[in-house]
């Protein structure tokens, strides 16, 4: 059998360590940003973000503490009317996946440059991918101008995450991993680095949620993060399609993947076995799927679609939305298989 793939990944320049916020004002000068708009969620969000801010000096234009997961279109409004009225050259992004997502939005519309100071798992800092949110469809894209220029890993900035949003974004970057290892894009590169990350993953995350200050163990989950972002960039299948419709419904992000990882993993592996085999070698175990499920039953964190807001007259609908969209990699996804899915989650 002949071997062929196209590896295409864009640049991107990383800085790790910790301490490494000191370094948000040199680095957007190497940026060339003059004006920066910081970017944020309320509460501890906008707390951080003053600190980010205070710290650019000159080069800070203001601090938009109003991002919201899964970035509704008013949101993504208002921060782009707040850009343009900051007459910013670049956005700094401080914070988990709701405020990437809404640098991203800002920058999909400006083409401002984003450095990204990361405080969650999620991996979205690694990512092309881009979504928002119009009533209950969330709308998703691909496009290398989102993609953060410059990423500043600290993990100090982890210490303080709650228990519940470390084991939750830990599980949704998990699941970049088992997804790009099943899709056909897959490369070399991309197979190294998916298994790496569940490794570290496995290895690591569960200490984090007992021990929020373990600075080795939160540095290695924010490596696992980058790496299983960056895997990302080979596409999406039935995990995050499925996630996607029910983030439009309004299930939180990252506890949604977590719930559903187990289930969809089980699935896809029973005609994966290639698939199966890589991961079940990096986790250890011989049932990856079985694995997940075990992880999630030990984190404080929701278990089903019931516990997270999802309706149980609303599964029909998603199931629909994700079965016509004609799925096929790895195994073909029909709509009674999805709610299958769905009924096991809920």
């Amino acid at each position: 059998m002949t071997t062929t793939f196209i590896h295409d990944m864009p640049a991107q320049r990383v800085v790790f360590g910790s301490g490494a916020t000191a370094k948000v004002a040199e680095e957007a000068e190497r940026l060339g940003i003059a004006r920066a708009l910081v970017v944020a969620t309320p509460g501890s969000g906008q707390r951080l973000g003053e600190q980010v801010l205070a710290r650019l000096g000159p080069r800070g234009a203001g601090l938009h503490a109003y991002a919201v997961t899964h970035v509704p279109r008013p949101v993504a409004e208002a921060g782009l009317a707040a850009a343009r009225a900051a007459n910013a050259d670049g956005l700094v992004a401080v914070g988990g996946g709701a405020a990437i997502g809404l640098a991203k939005a800002i920058a999909l519309s400006t083409g401002l440059p984003i450095l990204a100071l990361p405080t969650t798992y999620s991996g979205s800092e690694a990512t092309p991918i881009y979504g928002t949110s119009d009533g209950e469809r969330k709308i998703t894209g691909r496009d290398n101008k989102v993609l953060p220029k410059t990423i500043l890993y600290d993990p100090d900035l982890t210490l303080g995450l709650p228990a519940a949003i470390s084991a939750a974004s830990g599980m949704n970057a998990i699941a970049h991993c088992v997804e790009a290892l099943w899709i056909s894009a897959c490369t070399p590169v991309i197979t190294a680095i998916s298994t790496e990350s569940v490794r570290l993953f496995g290895a690591y995350l569960t200490s984090v949620v007992d021990n929020g200050h373990d600075i080795e163990a939160r540095e290695q989950c924010l490596i696992a993060a980058w790496l299983a972002g960056s895997a990302l960039v080979v596409g999406t299948a039935l995990h995050h399609k499925l996630a996607h419709v029910l983030g439009g419904l309004g299930l939180p992000h990252a506890e949604t993947h977590a719930i559903i990882l187990p289930h969809v993993t089980r699935f896809n592996l029973e005609q994966a076995p290639a698939v199966k085999a890589r991961l079940a070698q990096a986790m250890g175990v011989a049932d990856p799927a079985a694995r997940l499920a075990e992880m999630l039953r030990g984190f404080p964190i929701p278990q089903r679609l019931s516990e997270v807001g999802m309706a149980k007259d609303k599964i029909g609908f998603a199931a629909e939305e994700v079965g016509k969209l004609n799925l096929r990699e790895p195994r073909p996804a029909s709509t009674a298989d999805v709610r299958a899915i769905l009924d096991a989650a809920f």
